[in-house]
């Protein structure tokens, strides 16, 4: 069966089919928070041989809208925004897509995964002449995705993606720049994947990719191993004609290394997609093993800002393993109108956190108000955030619009939009907007 075929498939049993398909940031935040168990667009950052599943197809957004202190009668704009599109030439005979060649980008697009392993700053210290100055790490300019795919004529697909976000020189302050040499950071990475059909029944995905992170002073080498990122990520669709959706094995393997930062993560589970009238239901379970080991970095209690140590020694480092799992699930159904869906979901994680404080790790021993990965050794529980409006906390409800198949916006609405008194014109309604276009 061709990969065309077996999308088929997927839409008559209603769980891999277009309103499936064609998900977004928007509606994966407001429907569980977790892309893990769906077929969706976003996942070809994740595996590049998805872009073969969208041919033809934009895809941008505002970026994330979670200004939680804004005052009555006050606004700003999202941050973020992003934009791409994929583009597929048919190489087949006129009564087959198959084989084809894809082409895909994306601008301004932040790798979360990626960035959340750059400090704010770096403290530079010169021992021999006594001195101690605070460098910023500025945030990476470029910002690029780029994807080359195909199929073969059996329809199975493969994919290679590249990612590079950079800065160097100094840092944007309002409207101008502020240059500095030794300003630095860089992120890249380059993976490939595969989407092969098994049988009628059976779809699986595989991907690997390596990467580098690099920030502060430009001194290190490329392939130092010491900087290097590595990612390994599966998952199989199986269809269950029972239960008229799919069952959905997965796992994730990540080995994230840069200056004074190590974070070893696995998680694997199983997730089952149900269709329903007029609608779609998803539920997953996952397992999580977690390690982080921080030397160097310290982070700020009050604004959350982090902080590395660049001495030249060797450092001291503290440890936190996490050990656990997320329950995940999320639903969505057309109301009134064809045209119009409305979602709700959820992310439930608990694990139990072994802290272990390296008593020689002294680096926010001099600045007040910062401190360590692990202040102390000790055990305790850790959940996500009840309701802060993040994309990690407990829950999500949103909407989407569907103009006659071809162009669709999503949304997610604020977690206390019900909430607020209407007569003052306080806060936000909705905290992300995506939309996308079929051609």
């Amino acid at each position: 069966m061709s990969f065309k075929s077996a999308i088929a498939v997927g839409i008559a049993v209603g769980v891999v089919g277009m309103g499936v398909a064609h998900a977004t940031y928007a509606r994966i935040e407001s429907m569980g928070k977790n892309s893990t168990f769906v077929m969706d667009d976003i996942s070809i950052f994740d595996n590049p041989a998805n872009i073969n599943i969208y041919p033809n197809y934009l895809i941008g957004e505002f970026g994330p809208y979670q200004n939680n202190n804004l005052k009555p009668g006050t606004n700003e704009d999202p941050q973020h925004p992003w934009f791409g599109g994929i583009f597929s030439l048919p190489l087949g005979q006129e009564d087959s897509r198959d084989p084809r060649l894809s082409i895909a980008g994306a601008f301004n697009r932040i790798d979360d995964k990626l960035f959340q392993f750059l400090p704010d700053s770096v403290r530079i210290v010169d021992k021999v002449n006594s001195t101690i100055r605070k460098v910023v790490v500025p945030t990476p300019a470029t910002n690029f995705d780029g994807f080359l795919g195909g199929t073969l004529p059996n329809g199975n697909a493969l994919g290679v993606h590249i990612y590079v976000a950079q800065q160097q020189g100094g840092h944007q302050t309002g409207t101008g720049y502020e240059m500095n040499k030794d300003e630095f950071a860089s992120i890249v990475k380059a993976d490939g994947g595969l989407n092969w059909q098994f049988n009628t029944d059976v779809d699986g995905e595989l991907s690997a990719g390596v990467g580098r992170i690099q920030f502060g002073a430009e001194k290190k080498s490329f392939l130092d191993p010491d900087l290097m990122t590595y990612t390994l990520n599966g998952r199989i669709f199986s269809t269950w004609a029972l239960i008229n959706g799919e069952f959905v094995p997965a796992f994730s393997v990540t080995e994230v290394n840069a200056q004074g930062i190590t974070s070893s993560t696995l998680t694997g589970g199983l997730g089952v997609n149900v269709a329903l009238d007029r609608g779609f239901f998803w539920l997953g379970a996952e397992g999580i093993f977690q390690r982080d080991s921080w030397s160097k970095w310290a982070y700020n209690t009050t604004t959350g800002s982090r902080i590395y140590t660049d001495d030249g020694q060797s450092g001291s480092w503290d440890v936190k393993t996490s050990t656990g799992g997320r329950i995940s699930f999320g639903i969505e159904r057309n109301i009134w109108w064809d045209w119009f869906v409305i979602r709700v979901g959820g992310s439930k994680v608990i694990t139990y956190v072994d802290c272990k404080h390296n008593v020689n790790n002294t680096t926010a021993a001099d600045m007040n108000g910062y401190t360590t990965l692990c202040p102390e050794s000790g055990n305790y529980f850790y959940t996500n955030p009840t309701g802060d409006g993040s994309w990690n906390d407990n829950v999500g409800v949103g909407f989407g619009i569907n103009v006659e198949e071809k162009l669709k916006v999503d949304a997610t609405v604020a977690e206390d939009v019900l909430f607020r008194n209407p007569f003052q014109g306080e806060g936000r309604l909705l905290s992300r907007i995506s939309a996308t276009y079929s051609f």
